[in-house]
């Protein structure tokens, strides 16, 4: 009898009580689970079959009876070989069961000569087994192996053949026979259950690596690292209060934050680099518009503009992230729309300031609401299109370039009309060239680009009638001497 009002009497109940729970996973597993030996010959299977183990969501299987046959060897060899035969043949029983066969050693036979394709097949057919037939030849210092797997549902051989050196025939022998069961297995495998994946045989085939999870993740952790950091100092700012040791603690929170946040979403999700840039690009270009658009509108209105100015920019930056993270959730960004979406911000902000200028007719004054509202329209309209344009990183630098030379260049052509003291109509023209050069550029990039975007629309090439060429053009020939004839010529199709 345990008294439980008695220490030693608990102790001894709590002792009974923690070997009773520890007892009832042994008593809850059915005898059949455990494993069969491996000495000796394999345990035959029962009535019902040797039960594989069954995980969840998976049926049991029973497993499949094989017999591996002695390693044939070439006539020539036959000495030579012996001992890698014989080694090879305890090698590729281990392998086997090691790879759920159930191995029967009692139809083995004891000759060493290949056996007739045509006979193993009807030996496999006829016993509803797996026949293993491994082959060795010497060729100088390597060796040849052969495996040839015979299945009795299936009307052909599976064989692989491959030369190794002789330190490496155990390493590529079980491989061989571990490939050679796994493409029997993933041909006859059943779809599987909703929630597992494939079997590497299906799920790998024709995939020379696997790409790496979430490549993205420096990018990602760099962003927001850096954001993390920007969002303490704005909280310090907004908040009226320059003392330092409020300062250094807030940076050094606000990074934290953000690089733990980041290392989570790169591993709860595939973050790609263009999905961190993508990213990135609603992080900086919002915030930066935040800025602008309130220094340029409303900053001469307000008591304070520093702490408003600062708490507009996490506004603007809260409202970017947010949208960037609905545009991955359509899908995995390309690099060239991650491109888009920071050129959008970058182009918007340049054209915004010269709607600005032109609407005010003063070049003097800084355009800083409309870069505000360029670069926030700009790069919601181009991360916009970039979830929905296939677009390479290629065209985009193009179409970059090209704006920038042609508002360049109209700018630096029109540039005598804001010489000295140009009025207001002087001024909004030289405005709308440098804008219209800037559209223009643009436009021209983008129709030369056309044609390496593809041949996806099987368009005409706009360089289809050929294109001058300057230089040698042909050969002059007296004697033995030659000269190169220099010229211009058309290099193409003349229509």
């Amino acid at each position: 009898m345990i008294d439980l009002w008695h220490p030693r009497g608990r102790a001894s109940a709590l002792a009974f009580a923690a070997a009773f729970t520890a007892a009832l996973p042994a008593l809850a597993e059915p005898a059949s689970a455990a494993s069969p030996a491996r000495s000796g010959r394999a345990a035959p299977p029962a009535s019902s079959g040797r039960a594989s183990p069954a995980g969840p969501g998976r049926s049991a299987r029973p497993a499949r009876s094989a017999v591996v046959l002695p390693t044939a060897l070439a006539p020539d060899a036959a000495e030579r070989a012996a001992p890698l035969a014989s080694a090879l043949d305890g090698l590729l029983s281990d392998t086997a069961q090691d790879l759920g066969l159930s191995v029967d050693l009692a139809d083995r036979a004891a000759s060493r000569s290949r056996p007739a394709e045509a006979e193993l097949m009807e030996r496999a057919r006829s016993s509803d087994r797996l026949f293993i037939a491994p082959s060795l030849d010497l060729r100088g210092d390597e060796v040849e192996l052969r495996l040839a797997l015979a299945s009795g549902g299936a009307r052909s051989l599976r064989v692989r053949v491959e030369r190794v050196a002789r330190d490496d025939l155990a390493v590529r022998a079980a491989v061989m026979l571990r490939d050679l069961v796994a493409e029997l297995d993933g041909g006859a495998a059943a779809i599987p259950p909703p929630g597992q994946a494939a079997p590497c045989a299906e799920r790998c085939r024709g995939r020379l690596a696997t790409p790496a999870r979430s490549l993205g993740k420096a990018t990602l952790a760099a962003n927001a690292t850096l954001y993390g950091g920007l969002v303490g100092f704005s909280i310090q700012r907004s908040s009226g209060s320059d003392d330092p040791r409020l300062l250094y603690p807030l940076l050094a929170v606000g990074a934290g934050i953000g690089l733990g946040g980041a290392i989570i979403i790169a591993e709860e999700w595939d973050v790609g680099v263009a999905d961190a840039w993508y990213l990135g690009s609603g992080t900086w270009w919002p915030t930066i518009a935040g800025h602008l658009i309130y220094q340029g509108r409303f900053a001469e209105h307000a008591e304070d503009p520093g702490q408003e100015r600062w708490a507009s920019g996490l506004i603007g930056g809260t409202a970017g992230i947010t949208l960037a993270a609905l545009g991955l959730s359509l899908g995995r960004m390309s690099e060239g729309g991650a491109l888009m979406a920071q050129s959008g911000g970058g182009l918007g902000l340049m054209l915004g300031g010269l709607v600005e200028w032109a609407a005010r007719g003063d070049v003097q004054r800084t355009p800083i609401a409309g870069m505000g509202y360029g670069a926030a329209f700009g790069w919601l309209a181009a991360a916009a299109a970039a979830t929905q344009l296939d677009i390479t990183a290629s065209e985009v630098l193009t179409v970059d370039v090209g704006a920038l030379l042609g508002g360049l260049g109209a700018a630096a052509l029109a540039s005598p009309l804001v010489f000295e003291s140009p009025t207001e109509a002087q001024q909004r023209a030289w405005v709308g060239a440098a804008a219209g050069g800037f559209l223009l550029g643009a436009g021209v990039a983008w129709c030369v680009t056309r044609p390496a975007a593809g041949a996806r629309g099987a368009s005409p090439s706009w360089n289809r009638f050929g294109l001058p060429m300057l230089g040698v053009i042909g050969e002059s020939v007296v004697g033995s001497r030659r000269t190169p004839a220099l010229g211009l010529g058309w290099q193409g199709a003349i229509p």
